[in-house]
């Protein structure tokens, strides 16, 4: 097996999108100077886990990264998963030079959370896709 050296995007850099900003505009008070420029950030990014499988390579329990607070360092905590909900397979992009093949698992995990994580079937790496009401607490 070749390794794959494709890896799942991180969080993007702010782009600027610049309006067409007219006298007119300025003048009427539908836009006021100096916001002439919209940011935009990819959401719902898929974060890295990690996962125990099966020998069918489903997953029985993944590690969710912390939460994110102030200023203590915590480590991610072990979930157990009590049921596979639902199962899909998503192959685009076949043309590219990166692919996507992914095996998506709808899960419950013991603390009754329903999340919906994915394993990358190209670089075998396991990730949470965050959305919805999939929270951490």
């Amino acid at each position: 097996m070749v390794a794959n050296p494709r890896k799942t995007p991180g969080p993007g850099a702010l782009r600027s999108i610049a309006p067409a900003i007219t006298p007119e505009a300025v003048s009427h008070g539908t836009i006021t100077p100096g916001a002439g420029s919209l940011q935009f950030r990819s959401l719902n990014l898929p974060v890295p886990i990690e996962v125990v499988e099966n020998g069918a390579e489903r997953p029985i329990s993944i590690t969710l990264p912390p939460a994110r607070s102030s200023r203590m360092t915590q480590k991610g905590r072990s979930l157990t998963i009590t049921s596979i909900n639902d199962l899909w397979q998503v192959n685009d992009e076949w043309w590219r030079e990166t692919p996507i093949s992914r095996r998506y698992y709808q899960v419950t995990t013991q603390d009754e959370r329903r999340l919906t994580i994915f394993r990358d079937q190209l670089n075998g790496q396991w990730y949470w896709q965050k959305g919805g009401a999939e929270a951490v607490s």
